[in-house]
């Protein structure tokens, strides 16, 4: 048996090797822009038992310098695999490690619970061991079954084969970059349809317009995913695999483009906000919620036509995004420093695309990176909360608004009334010296100075802020 597998696998693998040094050259490039020092290959066997994953996987390319090895919080019976003299000779024996050694190929072995069997829609995510501040390049991935279920596995890889043999089902997949998720299901759903970017698992043949949508979307930064036309059973969101509930062919469109866009910038797959609207930029139509559709818009409408088309540009030349770099890439076409993009990611408030005073802010002579500076309406606003934390004050949000105090003095500031209580007397006020935007509160500078008795000094450089003697 082991040879009729071995033999099926090979075959399947030199099949697909001709697209390696294809490939290669593209993947590669990803290594410094992702922070990743090298890159290694590796080959994953999967043996399905009644209760759970036993994993063989080695590794492939690895350089010779002490490696950490993440392996899987889950993980139970961490050992290596001595198939040869090397094969996991720079293990250490405390398993976090691989030594420093001339051994570029070393395996090890281990064990995933499944509590409650192997269940009808499973997903595994983050189930495989990974070489930290490395990148894979490729991967090759063996399912055995001698349990003989059935079904069909989908990986975010290509998929090679499937096999039923007499004492197991075998399944191999093979293609550039890690195994992020694993998914099965009992009923068997043949591909339809496979490219470069996408392999369609359906009951039913696609449709022509489908076909002919997939054949000719070309996404910037593309990496290969799994769509499933079938339920979503469990109501997950791994990051490689798409469910499809659909047949418009615009949903469609839309669902594959925001999937790949987030695979292929390795946005976060918990909040596609972000995914959407880089999306939306690519597509140049909006995508997605409706507040992912207002940050489009309000870019669309701030940007003028020459600085959208570069937006959209360094859009598509980036290999990784995350909020801090959208708004560098932003803030270099506008000339201006704004956090639209972190900031409206942390709330599900709509965060208003403001700018900000780049200087760093210093209190006491110790820099204070959270102290975000706002431009707004002629006014200068600095983030509330963290200033006043670094001053010594508690901060309280209640119905009959902002609690304010220390030891000494105690504040209540409500919200979009002309007036302020200071240490239980009553003070009149020409303006609001807080204002809420999104979800969180800024201080008015004129305030902030008269309230808190700062003294501020400001260079070319710099903010500086220094209590004064306390009244």
């Amino acid at each position: 048996m082991k040879i009729i597998v071995g033999f099926l696998s090979m075959f399947l693998v030199v099949t697909n090797c001709v697209l390696l040094l294809f490939q290669y050259e593209v993947y590669s490039s990803n290594i410094d822009e992702e922070g990743q020092a090298f890159l290694y290959e590796q080959e994953i066997d999967i043996q399905l038992l009644k209760d759970s994953v036993q994993v063989n996987q080695h590794f492939f390319d690895l350089p010779s310098e002490k490696l950490s090895i993440a392996w899987p919080l889950s993980s139970e019976n961490r050992s290596c695999i001595s198939n040869n003299i090397d094969s996991c000779d720079r293990l250490t024996e405390d398993l976090a490690s691989f030594q420093e050694g001339e051994s570029s190929s070393q395996s090890i072995s281990y064990t995933i619970p499944l509590k409650k069997g192997l269940q009808e829609g499973i997903i595994l995510s983050d189930f495989l061991s990974k070489i930290e501040n490395g990148g894979v390049s490729y991967s090759t991935l063996h399912i055995t079954d001698s349990l003989k279920r059935g079904g069909v596995w989908v990986s975010g890889l290509p998929n090679v084969g499937n096999s039923s043999l007499d004492l197991i089902d075998y399944s191999l997949f093979f293609g550039e970059g890690p195994v992020q998720d694993l998914y099965w299901q009992q009923e068997v759903l043949p591909i339809q349809y496979e490219n470069q970017n996408f392999t369609i698992y359906s009951k039913d043949p696609i449709t022509t317009g489908l076909k002919e949508l997939l054949d000719e979307l070309h996404l910037p930064n593309a990496s290969h995913s799994s769509v499933l036309f079938t339920p979503n059973k469990n109501d997950v969101n791994p990051s490689s695999i798409l469910f499809v509930q659909t047949d418009d062919l615009p949903s469609i469109q839309r669902e594959l483009i925001v999937k790949n866009v987030q695979m292929g910038y390795k946005l976060p797959a918990d909040n596609l906000l972000l995914a959407e609207v880089v999306s939306s930029f690519i597509m140049e139509s909006p995508v997605g919620t409706e507040k992912s559709i207002w940050m489009y818009e309000t870019l669309i409408n701030y940007l003028t036509s020459s600085q959208a088309l570069e937006w959209k540009t360094k859009l598509e030349g980036q290999k990784q995004l995350s909020a801090e770099k959208l708004d560098n890439l932003l803030s270099s076409i506008i000339d201006s420093k704004t956090s639209f993009f972190h900031l409206n990611e942390q709330t599900t408030e709509k965060f208003p695309l403001l700018f900000e005073d780049s200087r760093e802010v210093y209190v006491n002579n110790s820099l204070q990176k959270d102290i975000h500076v706002l431009l707004k309406d002629g006014k200068v606003l600095y983030a509330a909360e963290p200033l006043l934390d670094v001053l010594g004050y508690t901060y309280d949000d209640t119905d009959k608004g902002l609690y304010v105090q220390n030891a000494t003095r105690a504040f209540r500031f409500p919200i979009q009334e002309p007036f302020y209580v200071y240490n239980q007397k009553r003070y009149d006020a020409m303006s609001e010296p807080f204002e809420k935007i999104g979800s969180k509160f800024y201080i008015e500078e004129t305030w902030m100075i008269r309230l808190f008795l700062l003294n501020t000094d400001k260079n070319e450089e710099r903010i500086n802020l220094q209590e004064a003697t306390s009244n």
